[in-house]
């Protein structure tokens, strides 16, 4: 899963919401990414999401302002829970629970997964990709 992904479900279970202080301390990344991790959940469609401003202390003790972002909806990626397959040159077949499990356990390239399952291109390191049917999951 992506941290995008981590950070919005995260934030969904704070009533409190978060601000990349927050991000930073839970995910062990500076605040700065944190910041722009919280902008990324904002902007994709598939979260609902809403900010306040708020006013927060700084390291040193002043005061600044900040935003607090809530996560009112979270859903899975296109593609997150998908089982695919991959069909190679010479007939052999891979199957995987979904995108990311092929990139955790093979080494393939998320992105060029998703681009040959939207048709963007034909193939990624000799495998033909397509998602799997319900048939040929059971089977």
């Amino acid at each position: 899963m992506s941290i995008v992904q981590d950070v919005a479900e995260w934030v969904h279970t704070r009533a409190q919401g978060a601000v990349s202080a927050d991000v930073a301390a839970e995910f062990n990344v500076s605040t700065s990414r944190a910041s722009g991790i919280i902008a990324a959940i904002h902007r994709e469609p598939r979260f609902d999401t809403r900010v306040e401003k708020c006013q927060i202390c700084n390291s040193l003790g002043a005061q600044a302002s900040g935003r607090r972002l809530y996560v009112d909806k979270v859903t899975p990626s296109q593609w997150e829970c998908k089982p695919v397959i991959g069909t190679y040159r010479n007939g052999k077949t891979v199957q995987f629970g979904s995108i990311h499990e092929a990139h955790r356990q093979m080494g393939f390239d998320r992105e060029m997964i998703s681009r040959c399952l939207r048709g963007e291109q034909k193939h990624h390191r000799g495998y033909r990709w397509q998602v799997a049917t319900t048939e040929q999951v059971t089977g």
